[in-house]
């Protein structure tokens, strides 16, 4: 009787030591966050509204609509402003991907916004992870909304970030006129 007293005892002890460590998903989770910030990319848990807000998913059991929000994964990296970026226009910009797994801009492009950026940015998205929701730039911020569910992906995402933030964001203007 004694032995199962402590045995009990001791089950009672380990198991919620045990519960708090971290699963393999979530290690490898941490892993990639971990390469992002080695490589100079902020990373920070966040909620988006959802680019597919009308789906069914969004609807309770009673029929009530819920608020169509996406808890994702944001990967951040400032681009370098040029000297006289105060005096330049403003520029931002989003894609979203559809149910279908098709891009799309969210809005207009600003006409100050470097055309050679805005096609390289149309023909990389679809080669991005699957699980990548949303891309945009704002405050010469370039973020990449994920749900980070395939190890190695990060790379992929990374070298977005980086070679969109290489591109100029607004286009140059015509030899020998100022900018």
């Amino acid at each position: 009787m004694a032995y199962i007293l402590i045995g009990v005892i001791l089950i009672l002890i380990i198991v919620p030591i045990i519960s708090v460590l971290p699963s393999a998903r979530q290690k490898e989770r941490m892993q990639m966050r971990m390469i992002a910030r080695a490589a100079g990319v902020s990373v920070e848990l966040t909620s988006i509204d959802d680019p597919n807000p009308k789906q069914d998913k969004y609807i309770a059991y009673t029929g009530k609509r819920l608020p169509a929000v996406l808890k994702v994964v944001a990967y951040r990296l400032q681009r370098k402003r040029e000297g006289d970026w105060r005096h330049l226009p403003k520029v931002s910009w989003s894609m979203f991907k559809d149910l279908d797994n098709q891009w799309h801009w969210n809005s207009e492009l600003n006409e100050a916004m470097n055309k050679q950026l805005s096609g390289w940015i149309e023909g990389i998205a679809p080669d991005l992870p699957a699980d990548v929701v949303k891309i945009e730039e704002d405050s010469y911020n370039i973020c990449v909304y994920w749900h980070e569910r395939i190890k190695g992906d990060e790379h992929a995402v990374l070298d977005f970030l980086k070679h969109s933030a290489e591109l100029s964001l607004i286009e140059p203007g015509p030899v020998g006129e100022p900018d």
